[in-house]
């Protein structure tokens, strides 16, 4: 199935872009990690229809983090041993490397592209178990495709990425102001109605639209616990940056500010460990 997504250039043209819809097996997976009554050998049964997320989740498994010494080839055994969390970082990234595939635009590429929402994504997840958010899996998904706008952007009109990055290189600004300066629609407004069109659920994709918004700039009806979600999110892309798992030669500020800390409840010391146990978990990513 395709998917046709309308978007507007500089200058306010229309056009129809031609993308490919999510695997069916990522999309059955997600939907059962969703579901109340998720199951392992259920989500097993999903990914064996898919040879690729097979390898990836036996690959991982057999890993020094997971093995203790022990290889299977068995995928319910090895679904168990990752965990959900693992699982949800192996169908998103194999989502976009299979779905979004381009030759590098400058900086922007797709590997430094997934390893930079991974680390998003595991340090969102980590913190949010520590300010104990209901949100874990949404923080997970959302971390992950916090950014996919640009992925957008690249593979439906790479003159116009290329734009913004070389204005992100001769101004050393960031996506946001960069794309804000041409007038651009905004990557998150991209990502939001791709991630629509691809029916994730309305708590990630809610996340993903305001996550380069202040807090008081967002609509007046969300929720507390919406606002912490859009909040963890933001704070991981900063973290994730300031350690440097982001695109060589990226500016972008990476200064946590205290008092958003303060906010959620989180100190210093929690990021410094947060920060440690992301790269234990991906290293084998």
């Amino acid at each position: 199935m395709e998917i046709f997504l309308n978007m507007s250039n500089e200058t306010n043209s229309q056009k129809d872009i031609k993308l490919p819809s999510i695997p069916d097996a990522v999309r059955e997976c997600l939907s059962q990690m969703y579901s109340s009554e998720a199951d392992i050998s259920k989500l097993a049964s999903l990914a064996q229809k898919d040879a690729g997320i097979t390898s990836s989740i036996l690959k991982l498994a057999n890993s020094t983090l997971y093995s203790m010494g022990q290889p299977t080839s068995d995928l319910k055994v090895g679904v168990t041993r990752i965990g959900l969390s693992s699982l949800m970082q192996i169908l998103i990234k194999y989502s976009i490397e299979k779905l979004f595939e381009f030759d590098a635009i400058d900086f922007f590429n797709v590997k430094s592209f997934t390893k930079h929402c991974s680390w998003v994504s595991q340090i969102a997840f980590e913190l949010g178990k520590l300010v104990n958010t209901a949100q874990l899996s949404d923080l997970l998904v959302a971390g992950l495709l916090h950014d996919v706008g640009l992925l957008v952007r690249a593979i439906s009109d790479k003159a116009l990425m290329k734009q913004i990055t070389e204005r992100c290189l001769r101004d050393k600004i960031d996506f946001n102001t960069a794309e804000k300066n041409l007038k651009l629609e905004s990557h998150e407004i991209l990502g939001e109605i791709l991630l629509e069109k691809w029916q994730l659920p309305a708590s990630v994709i809610l996340i993903i639209k305001y996550h380069h918004t202040e807090e008081s700039f967002r609509p007046k009806k969300l929720t507390s616990e919406q606002n912490k979600a859009i909040n963890l999110i933001s704070l991981s892309d900063t973290i994730a940056h300031r350690f440097g798992n982001a695109f060589t030669n990226y500016t972008r500020d990476t200064r946590v500010n205290t008092v958003e800390l303060d906010k959620l409840g989180i100190n210093s010391q929690d990021v410094a460990k947060v920060v440690k146990q992301a790269t234990q978990q991906l290293q084998f990513f």
